[in-house]
C-alpha cells in the first residue's frame, strides 16, 4: 500500500471510532413539550360546589285531630292562600252535638248554685232567729247547732257546684275547640303544594298519628338542600354567599346565602368501601325566580373564602412527586472541633438524621411540587405549599414566586414522565388538547 492510502485509512478508522464513542456515549433525554404559565398575583376564591334540590324554606302540614269525613276542600294544588283562609271542611255534626251538651250541662250547674245561694240566704236568716230566741231562752243550743250545720252543708255544696260548673265548662272549651278543628285553615301564607285527600274520603284525626290533607308552602322564600361531603362542610359557614344554578331554568344564576349548616351526619354505604359520609347544607335564594317549583334538580357553588394579592398559578401545575432526598452532611475528621448549633434540632437516639416522611406503605410520602422552567429551558422541581383554591387556579405560599415560569402540562408529562433538569420546549397550539387531566386541566 501507498503512503496516501495509509493514511486515507487511517482516516476512516478515527471517524468510525469516533462515531462509535459518541453512539456508545449516554444520551440526555429528549426535550418535553410542556405547555406553561405565569405565575402571577390575584384573587383567589374558594368555591364548594354540591348539588341538592329546591324546597319551601317554610313547609306545613295541614291535618286534623278530628275525625269524620271530608266534606268540602275549596283549594287546589297551586293555590295561594293567606293565613286564616278556611281550606277545607269535615263533617262537624257531632262536635255540635257534643258543644250543645256542654253548654246545657253548664248551664244546669250555673241554675243549681243559684238555688244554692238562695238556700244559704234562707239559712243565714234561719240562723240569726235561732240566735235570738237562744238569747231569750226560747230555743235550746241545740237548735243553734242545727241551724249552723245547716248552713256549713249549704256553703260546702256551693263550693262543690262551682267546681262542677268549671268542669263542664272545661268540657265545653274542649267541644268547642273539636268543633273548630272540622274546619280546615291556612296556618301561614303560602301555595298548596299537594292534596293528600279528596271529598267524601275519611279523615282519620289522632294524636299519635298525623292524616295529611294537604301540604302548603311559602313559595316566596325557597331555599336548595344540597348534600357537602365531610371534607368540605367544614370550610361552609352561614352567610357565605353562594350562586345557584336550576336545571330547569338554564343559562341562568341566581344569588343566594347559606341559611343553615347541618350537623347530623348522612352516612351512606356504611361499613364498605364505598362509604360516604355527607352533611346537608340549605342555601336560600335571595329572589327566587319565577317558576321555581319545590323538587327542582339545582346545583350550588358556595363561596368560603376570598384571598386578595396573592401568587396563584393553575391548578394543574401542582402535582405530587417524592421529596428529594436531603444532603447529608459529611462526618468530622479525627481530632476536628465540632460546635454545636443551639438553634439545630436534638438528633435522634440512633445519632442519624431523621428519614423523610413516610406514609403507611414505608414508602416516602409524595410531597406537593411545581416544575418552574429557568431562563435556560430548563425544568427545576420545586416544593411548593398551598392555601386555597378556586375551580381554575391555586394559591401558593411558598415555592414559587411572581412571574416565575410554571410547567401547566400536559398532564401525563407533569405527573409522570418530567424530570427534575430536564429540558422542555414549548408545546405547538393545539397539540394534546384532546386529553384532559381527572381535575378538568389539560392533558
Amino acid at each position: 500500500m501507498t503512503k496516501g492510502r495509509w493514511i486515507l485509512a487511517g482516516i476512516v478508522v478515527a471517524v468510525v471510532g469516533f462515531a462509535t464513542v459518541q453512539g456508545l456515549r449516554p444520551k440526555g433525554p429528549p426535550p418535553a413539550e410542556v405547555t406553561t404559565s405565569v405565575a402571577k398575583k390575584g384573587t383567589v376564591t374558594r368555591v364548594v360546589t354540591a348539588a341538592g334540590h329546591l324546597q319551601a324554606r317554610e313547609t306545613v302540614k295541614v291535618s286534623s285531630n278530628v275525625t269524620g269525613d271530608l266534606l268540602s276542600l275549596s283549594v287546589k294544588e297551586g293555590d295561594h292562600v293567606v293565613r286564616g283562609q278556611v281550606l277545607g271542611q269535615i263533617d262537624k255534626r257531632l262536635y255540635e252535638t257534643q258543644v250543645t251538651q256542654y253548654r246545657g250541662t253548664v248551664a244546669s250547674a250555673r241554675a243549681q248554685i243559684a238555688q244554692i245561694d238562695v238556700a244559704i240566704e234562707q239559712d243565714k236568716r234561719d240562723l240569726g232567729r235561732v240566735k235570738r230566741l237562744v238569747d231569750e231562752r226560747l230555743a235550746s243550743m241545740s237548735d243553734l247547732d242545727k241551724a249552723t250545720t245547716q248552713l256549713k252543708v249549704d256553703e260546702g255544696r256551693l263550693a262543690s257546684q262551682k267546681e262542677l260548673v268549671a268542669q263542664s265548662i272545661g268540657q265545653l272549651d274542649t267541644a268547642l275547640y273539636n268543633l273548630s278543628r272540622a274546619t280546615l285553615t291556612a296556618p301561614i301564607d303560602g301555595t298548596v303544594l299537594e292534596l293528600s285527600h279528596k271529598v267524601g274520603e275519611r279523615i282519620r284525626g289522632s294524636d299519635f298519628s298525623e292524616d295529611v290533607v294537604l301540604l302548603m308552602g311559602g313559595l316566596a322564600d325557597m331555599e336548595v338542600k344540597a348534600e357537602v361531603g365531610e371534607h368540605e362542610v367544614v370550610a361552609v359557614h352561614v352567610d357565605d354567599e353562594a350562586a345557584v344554578d336550576i336545571d330547569a331554568i338554564p343559562d341562568k344564576q341566581f344569588k343566594g346565602h347559606v341559611v343553615a349548616v347541618g350537623k347530623n351526619a348522612q352516612i351512606k354505604n356504611p361499613g364498605t368501601d364505598a362509604e360516604v359520609t355527607t352533611f346537608f347544607v340549605r342555601v336560600g335564594l335571595d329572589v327566587p325566580p319565577e317558576g321555581a317549583l319545590p323538587g327542582m334538580s339545582s346545583a350550588v357553588s358556595i363561596s368560603t373564602a376570598t384571598h386578595d394579592n396573592v401568587v396563584m398559578i393553575p391548578i394543574q401545575a401542582v402535582t405530587s412527586r417524592e421529596a428529594k432526598k436531603r444532603e447529608q452532611k459529611a462526618a468530622p475528621r479525627e481530632g476536628e472541633l465540632v460546635v454545636a448549633d443551639a438553634k439545630a434540632a436534638p438528633a435522634n437516639a440512633s445519632g442519624k438524621d431523621d428519614p423523610p416522611t413516610k406514609a403507611a406503605t414505608g414508602k416516602p410520602k409524595p410531597v406537593k411540587v411545581v416544575f418552574v422552567v429557568d431562563k435556560d429551558g430548563v425544568a427545576q422541581m420545586r416544593e411548593v405549599q398551598t392555601g386555597i383554591a378556586s375551580r381554575t387556579d391555586v394559591e401558593i405560599l411558598t415555592g414559587v414566586n411572581e412571574g416565575d415560569m410554571v410547567v401547566d402540562g400536559p398532564y401525563r408529562t407533569l405527573a409522570r414522565e418530567l424530570q427534575e433538569g430536564q429540558k422542555v420546549k414549548q408545546q405547538k397550539p393545539g397539540q394534546g388538547s384532546g386529553d384532559k387531566d381527572p381535575q378538568g386541566g389539560r392533558s
